[in-house]
Order: structure tokens, then sequence, then C-alpha cells
């Protein structure tokens, strides 16, 4: 009895995570999408996209060290200041503005001069995160005034974005009354 009351909670929670898998919707934002959607930059700058991993940017700043004597030692206090950023996936983002017709400026915080820049790989249709170098799979970006390295891996990142599609048929219909000789 037990086995079966187990079995049937299961098959319960596999129907429901199907039917909440079933309900998102996202799509990646490639150049199929939009050609085949006929989107410009006004449609993309109303559309609400996430990013599909974490994104952590840091910026590291100069050392700073500080000196001090004290009962025949010399005391010296030294480090760097890091400063960090963290865009969890399926973060809120933006199109700002259009760079060059094949990427974007993608704004994950109110200020608009914080953004990151998705375009296309060589190779791929698809959107992925920019940056002005890669090494290590770490990326070198501006963000607002500074300049941050991503972790390894963010070159994986691409956009996404939820489409709801409708069908729409309009039909008229009639009856004919027939066509009688006289």
């Amino acid at each position: 009895m037990k086995r079966l009351l187990a079995m049937k909670n299961l098959m319960i929670l596999l129907v429901l995570g199907l039917t909440v898998s079933s309900c998102s919707n996202r799509n990646v934002l490639n150049q199929s999408n939009i050609e085949n959607y006929k989107l410009t930059f006004e449609h993309l700058n109303n559309i609400q996209f996430y990013n599909s991993h974490d994104i952590v940017l840091t910026r590291y700043e100069n050392s700073t060290s500080d000196k001090s004597t004290s009962r025949g030692n010399l005391n010296v206090n030294y480090g760097k200041q890091i400063d960090q950023v963290v865009i969890k996936a399926n973060t809120k983002g933006r199109i700002i503005k259009e760079l060059d017709g094949a990427r974007y400026a993608v704004s994950f915080e109110a200020d608009p001069s914080k953004y990151l820049v998705f375009g296309k790989k060589s190779q791929f249709d698809v959107y992925y995160l920019q940056a002005i170098e890669w090494e290590n799979k770490r990326g070198k970006v501006q963000y607002g005034d500074g300049i941050y390295y991503t972790h390894a891996g963010a070159d994986e990142c691409t956009l996404q974005f939820k489409l709801k599609r409708k069908f729409k048929e309009e039909r008229e219909m009639r009856i004919a009354k027939g066509n009688k000789i006289k």
C-alpha cells in the first residue's frame, strides 16, 4: 500500500514538473529570430531579456600599502581593493544601444552607462557575451567607467527572451441559400 501511494505521489510530481517546465517559453536571441520576426531595434528595445548564466565582473584596484614602525619592528600592511559585480542568471536586462548592426549593448542595471555587449560569435548565429579581448576564457570588458574581468566561462552566456505565440484565425461563415431555377 505504501509503495502504491509513493508511486502515485511520484507520478503527480512528475506531471507537475512537466507542466511547469513546459510553461517556460524562453528562446535564445539569434540572427534567425531577428530575421524571422523582422525585429528592428525599436522592437528589441521593448523586449525583456535575461542572461543565461551568472556573470561575475571583477575589477582590481591598485595595491595599497601602509608602513609603520613600533617596538623596533617595521610593520607593512598591503593589499588590493577588489570591486565585484554579480549578475545572476535570469537577471532582467534590456537592449539600450545598437552597436555596428551586429552587436547590442544590454543593461542589467538602472544606470545606462553600465552595460555589457552581446554579439554573434564568428561561426554561430547566437548572440553571446562579447569582450574587448578573451584570455583563458576570461573576458576584459568595459562596464561603466571601469575595466572589469569576467569569470572563466562567461563567454558562453547568451541572451534569452520569452516568446508567446498565439494562433489567430479570422473566419467568415455564411450559409448558401441555394440557387433556384425560375
